[in-house]
């Protein structure tokens, strides 16, 4: 019975050190509305915080802007550390506490030298940029001497000779452009493409002339034997026939295949239309309205697109031909 009544006592003794610590841990704060929460402050967030009151029971969440000044430092005094970053920045700084700040001093920036040297146009010629900008102007003024004595068609010598005078010689391009064009006379023209005549001798040049009409026909006739011995062009044109697509893939089924048959191998396919003549061995794509047609030039290659409607005539003829 003794023991009992011990423990009962010990509990009793330890419910009113709870409840004197919870009553020690609340506080009353003031509201601007002029209420007042009386309770413990138990959880702190972005939206406010939440008491337990008195009476043991839980109270809405209070946002911060509707405490006042003393009971947001009361809660400061009272929170714990990691709920203290949700009050320090609702502390306004008080009168006596800002004259209590140590005064913040401005240093001047310095100002950088300036230079107590005069400074004259010749001051150009101690810098690399100045340098690089006076040769820039002389060729500058070069360049315009030779531009003024072709337009003006002066001398060259002349205009471009006075524009190389250091200073001075900017001024050519402008009295030379400020004159009129020089004429050129006749024996001047006569004397610049006058050449050296030498002395001919008239059975040398007659057999020479002779020579050369000989090789001449013997070209003609190599050259209209090896025609003769072609097969002869095979000309389409419109009126004579309907070009379509039906008409191409019938008439021309060699020339669409990647490698050329026996019979195309030797033969090119010439198209003349509104947008010019057109030369190919191949016919790699064709539409309903539309043509492409792989030309070559020397070892290039390109597919030109040719509409059907613009097409005039169409001819197989031997790539020897003319």
């Amino acid at each position: 019975m003794e023991s009992g009544c011990m423990l009962r006592l010990k509990i009793i003794f330890i419910c009113i050190f709870v409840a004197m610590i919870g009553v020690a841990r609340a506080g009353t704060y003031s509201l601007k509305n002029g209420q007042q929460i009386t309770g413990e402050a138990i959880s702190f967030d972005d939206h406010g915080i939440k008491f337990k009151l008195e009476t043991g029971d839980f109270s809405e969440r209070t946002p911060y802007d509707q405490f006042t000044q003393e009971a947001i430092r009361s809660l400061l005094a009272d929170a714990k550390p990691h709920d203290k970053p949700y009050l320090e920045p609702l502390i306004e700084e008080l009168p006596q506490e800002k004259a209590q700040k140590k005064e913040i001093n401005i240093k001047p920036v310095p100002s950088p030298e300036r230079p107590t040297k005069s400074i004259g146009i010749f001051q150009i010629f101690h810098s690399s940029v100045g340098l690089a900008i006076l040769f820039i102007l002389y060729v500058a003024t070069l360049f315009a001497a030779y531009e003024v004595a072709v337009f003006r068609n002066q001398p060259y010598g002349l205009v471009i000779g006075l524009a190389a005078i250091p200073f001075l010689g900017v001024c050519s391009p402008i009295i030379f452009i400020a004159m009129p064009t020089r004429a050129v006379s006749i024996e001047e023209v006569h004397a610049a493409h006058a050449a050296p005549v030498e002395a001919v001798d008239p059975v040398a040049e007659a057999e020479a002339a002779a020579e050369a009409e000989r090789a001449a026909a013997a070209a003609a006739e190599a050259a209209a034997a090896a025609a003769s011995a072609l097969p002869e062009p095979v000309v389409y044109r419109r009126g004579d026939f309907s070009f379509n697509r039906r008409f191409f893939e019938t008439k021309f089924a060699g020339f669409f295949r990647l490698v050329p048959g026996e019979a195309e191998k030797d033969m090119v396919l010439k198209i003349k239309s509104s947008r010019g003549e057109f030369t190919g061995k191949r016919i790699t794509k064709i539409t309903q309205d539309e043509l492409y047609l792989q030309t070559f030039s020397g070892a290039a290659t390109a597919d030109e697109m040719i509409p059907i409607l613009e097409i005039m005539e169409a001819e197989v003829r031997h790539k020897d031909l003319a």
